[in-house]
Parts: C-alpha cells; structure tokens; sequence
C-alpha cells in the first residue's frame, strides 16, 4: 500500500473551492473533503485548528488567485479593449471558478464570507471601470457599464447552472461573449 500524498495547505484550500463550486460553502465539510483528497482527517488537522479556519484560508486563496492575481495579469494588456476582451474570455470561460464565484456571492451575508466578498466585487468593479474609461466612456457610463458587465457575469453562471445543456451559453460560448461585449460597447465614444 503506497502512503498517503501529503498535501500543503494551499492544497486542502484548493480542493475546497472544488467543493464550494460544486455544492456551496454549506457544502463543505473536512470529513467529505478529506474523503475526496484520499486521507485522513489528520493532513487537515496539520495545517487547520478546524472547517472556519479552511474557510478564511480559502476565501484568501479566492480573492488572491480569482481577483488580484487575473487583475494583476490583465493590466499587462495595454489596449484596453484587447483588456475587456480577455477578461471576458477568461472569466465567462472558467467554469469553475465562475460557479466558485456564484457560491460566494450567495453567503454574502455571512460574516465571514462578506467581508471578502465585498472587497473582491469592489475590486472587480473597479478594474472594469477604469476600462471602461480608458475606452472613453464618461466616469458615470463606466460605472453603470462596469456594474452591468458584473451582473451579466455572476447570472451567467446562475443561469448555466439552472440551465446546463443550454446550446447558446454552451457550444455558443464565443458569440455569447462577443454579442455581450457588443452591448456593453455600443456608444463608444471614438469608436466609429
């Protein structure tokens, strides 16, 4: 029998996100995540005192690797256009991490969750913002923009997940993505 994987943790908070994408934060339990992982309780127990611990870690992880690091990334696009484009294929593309980001939003009541929630969203809705004004909108349409193109993004999810075989959000993925960009582009100023 070959011993067991040690896994750091960064992998258990990995893994949870896994399971908050498919089942929630309420989801999540150590037994059902160690089950999953092919250990024992005690790799857990070597990195967390308990589950609330795993769950700040994880919402750390969240908002490092789903916000600042693809924000990071992406300001490294310098046309702005090119920028919004690639955000939308990265974001809407993901899966996973957008039904991370669903499970997320949903607890934003939670006092734990929240907090991270807010700062993630008010992080997000800012990139775009700044976007949007670099394509030449007003500072109040790039406000509105950025917060239209923030909902399309969380109700996608919601609705790929109430409606998995849908042909448009499935196989129509890339003209799903350039009509909405479309819509969030009409009136450009400059754009002709």
């Amino acid at each position: 029998m070959s011993p067991a994987p040690r896994l750091s943790a960064d992998d258990w908070a990995m893994a949870a996100l896994e399971v908050i994408a498919l089942r929630g934060i309420e989801g999540l339990s150590v037994e059902g995540l160690a089950r999953q992982l092919g250990v024992t309780k005690g790799s857990f127990y070597w990195h967390y005192a308990d589950r609330p611990q795993l769950i700040e870690a994880t919402l750390r992880v969240w908002e490092q690797r789903g916000t600042l690091d693809v924000i990071s990334h992406l300001e490294t696009v310098d046309e702005p256009a090119d920028r919004l484009r690639s955000l939308f294929d990265l974001s809407f593309g993901d899966e996973v991490h957008g039904l991370v980001d669903v499970a997320m939003v949903a607890r934003a009541d939670d006092p734990t969750v929240g907090p991270v929630v807010h700062r993630v969203s008010q992080a997000r809705i800012a990139f775009l913002e700044r976007v949007f004004r670099e394509l030449g909108f007003t500072p109040g349409k790039a406000a509105i923009r950025a917060r239209v193109a923030y909902s399309a993004y969380i109700g996608h999810f919601l609705v790929r997940r109430s409606l998995p075989d849908d042909p448009v959000l499935a196989a129509r993925a890339n003209d799903y993505r350039r009509q909405l960009l479309g819509l969030l582009s009409v009136d450009r100023p400059g754009a002709g």
